[in-house]
């Protein structure tokens, strides 16, 4: 199984903070949008099973049902998708209204990410988003009442600061099944602390991320796992087969050639190792030697051996023999992991 992305770049305003691919609009997605975007679905010529299907932005929440419909249908029709595929919408609140939840519902969107960031009104002009506290909070109600499954997108770090433990009250009080927090800058330790901390109910089972049990985002666990995916749209990225390729970015470019890449990196045997680790070790669940050595035919510690000791000498790791997990240190100072791991004094130098 594979986990499918697929970028709708259209925003009605361009956040400030935002580097992904985007393109301001005042209508509805384009319909050559939707057409080039099915095409390079079904061109798609990599795996077919598939266990989640991610619209990112951009501002997904812009497609009208009758677009989503299409490439849904696109996606179904190249995808044999598992019995309960994940299927998740990023959604603006501003975008938010019963019928529209209703319509995504009808269609098999079964998670949606609200981008909420705040529920101050100031920390929201900051961040020069379109909704206010209030309809965040309208929002949240609607998708709550609609969806079992659903996740809250939070920034930390933004003025003013004092605000963040309000914010954090408040999605807790709304008990959403999942949370996204991520920083604007990072000041290791107190702001995940209180959100530990706050979202009672919920696991931090990622760097940035909470939920309540089995409710982990399935589609991203493909990536901290460094699982296959395919992306489709523009900017999108792939890994399949070893290969990590992106789509055209500029979206002039990629509505000429839909699926044509700008980047396509295949990755050495050593290189998908330390990544593997390296993403796993974002995990609170870490990576089982059992799973590494299965997987790669090789001894986890025969490859990383000297930096895990370190590791876990400074606190950052824990090691039952079985399993290997970032201490809640760890968590916060996940940066010195992943450091220590690609060190040029691992034993991949050595090797031919």
């Amino acid at each position: 199984m594979i986990g499918v992305y697929i970028h709708i770049p259209y925003c009605r305003t361009v956040c400030p903070y935002c580097d992904f691919v985007k393109r301001p609009t005042k209508g509805a997605v384009p319909t050559e949008f939707i057409r080039a975007l099915c095409g390079e679905i079904a061109a798609h010529a990599g795996p077919a099973r598939a266990d989640s299907v991610f619209f990112g932005g951009g501002t997904p929440s812009l497609i009208a049902p009758r677009d989503l419909d299409t490439v849904l249908g696109a996606v179904r029709s190249r995808f044999t998708l598992s019995q309960n595929a994940e299927i998740t919408l990023e959604a603006n609140p501003d975008d938010i209204t019963a019928d529209l939840v209703r319509a995504w519902t009808d269609l098999g969107v079964n998670r949606v990410s609200l981008g909420v960031q705040s529920f101050n009104g100031e920390a929201l002009r900051y961040l020069g988003r379109r909704h206010d506290a209030d309809a965040a909070r309208r929002a949240c109600a609607i998708v709550a009442a609609r969806f079992e499954n659903w996740n809250i997108d939070l920034m930390f770090g933004v003025p003013p600061y004092d605000a963040w433990r309000a914010t954090l009250e408040e999605t807790a009080r709304m008990a959403p099944a999942h949370v996204s927090a991520y920083g604007l800058t990072y000041e290791a330790g107190t702001p995940f602390a209180a959100a530990t901390e706050l979202l009672t109910g919920l696991d931090r089972y990622e760097v940035s991320n909470y939920a309540r049990p089995h409710r982990e985002c399935v589609h991203n666990l493909h990536y901290w796992r460094n699982e296959e995916y395919a992306g489709f749209g523009p900017g999108a990225y792939s890994f399949l087969g070893g290969v990590r390729a992106r789509n055209h970015a500029r979206l002039e470019d990629y509505l000429e050639s839909p699926g044509g890449k700008t980047e396509s990196l295949a990755l050495s045997f050593e290189e998908v190792r330390i990544e593997t680790v390296i993403q796993h070790l974002r995990l609170r669940d870490g990576i089982a030697r059992n799973d590494y050595s299965g997987r790669f035919r090789r001894n986890v510690d025969d490859d990383f051996g000297a930096p895990l000791r370190a590791l876990r000498e400074r606190g950052l790791l824990l090691d039952d023999g079985e399993t290997i997990q970032p201490t809640p240190q760890g968590f916060e100072l996940n940066n010195e992991i992943g450091l220590a791991l690609v060190t040029p004094h691992n034993s991949f130098q050595h090797e031919i």
